[in-house]
């Protein structure tokens, strides 16, 4: 018998705001969070967007006393850390947190984190949580958790960015958010971190037309540039991420159409969509 399936869920598919209206329903207005369910109460979570907070919220309701989680964060711009300080697993001391993240801007992850997460910014201080986190550099190195190799390569964007990719056995999933096009090098290298993976999770915040005539140096891509990259690296399935904010649901309905024509298994991630690892 094969192993069984992990779940990967999203719980947060929009960048730069949390976009909650009644034309966003189908793809959702929280930002950026993804989780795999590894099972016996342990998961490993990509990025702390708003999306964060209604995952733990859903645990609250299952009969397991104790978890185990392992918080990566691609970079530390808000919409990826929003979630954290609102997270409930924080605050109950039966819960083990693993928080993994990059130096940025000369501090490491405990240091950025706990200075967001304080008065006069959030009234409860990240320091006392009851969970007391643990803080892991990612240097570059892989890291194994469980049956998972997480590996990483840097990506274009203001302030670093990191792209996960998530191997087990003959399975992969790459997530590529907050990420430029157009530096040859970057680009190159994210190409062979996603070779013949089976999803590709891309930054597909603009329009082509919009990017070229306001947006270049923004730090994020189209799906244009999300199909060329699906396309070099021979993955099987392309999924566009970190929506913009101001687009309803017609109009990302209508992209994903678009994308088909030059890579036919292109979907848009949405709250609630699930995938197997």
């Amino acid at each position: 018998m094969g192993q069984a399936a992990y779940k990967f869920r999203f719980w947060g598919a929009r960048g730069t705001i949390p976009c909650p209206s009644l034309d966003k329903l189908e793809y959702g207005g929280n930002t950026s969070c993804i989780e795999i369910d590894l099972g016996d109460g342990e998961h490993v979570i990509l990025d702390c967007g708003s999306g964060l907070r209604p995952f733990g919220a859903s645990l609250a309701s299952r009969d397991q006393p104790s978890r185990r989680f392992h918080l990566f964060l691609s970079h530390y711009h808000f919409d990826h850390l929003e979630g954290l300080p609102l997270f409930g697993p924080l605050y109950d001391a039966r819960n083990e947190i693993a928080v993994y993240g990059a130096d940025s801007c000369g501090k490491d992850v405990k240091t950025i984190l706990q200075s967001l997460v304080q008065p006069p910014y959030f009234p409860v201080t990240l320091a006392d949580v009851p969970s007391q986190p643990s803080y892991h550099k990612l240097n570059g190195e892989p890291v194994q958790i469980r049956d998972l190799t997480l590996s990483t390569v840097p990506l274009n964007h203001p302030d670093g960015c990191l792209s996960f990719r998530i191997d087990r056995g003959d399975r992969r999933i790459v997530y590529a958010t907050d990420h430029e096009h157009g530096n040859e090098a970057i680009d190159d290298a994210l190409v062979r971190h996603a070779e013949g993976a089976d999803y590709l999770i891309y930054d597909a915040t603009y329009e082509p037309a919009e990017y070229e005539e306001m947006r270049k140096g923004w730090g994020h891509s189209t799906w244009y540039a999300a199909v060329q990259t699906a396309m070099q690296a021979k993955v099987k399935n392309l999924i566009l991420f970190h929506h913009h904010p101001d687009y309803a649901d017609s109009e990302l309905s209508r992209v994903v159409e678009i994308a088909r024509r030059e890579f036919p298994t292109t979907i848009a991630s949405r709250e609630g969509l699930e995938l197997d690892l």
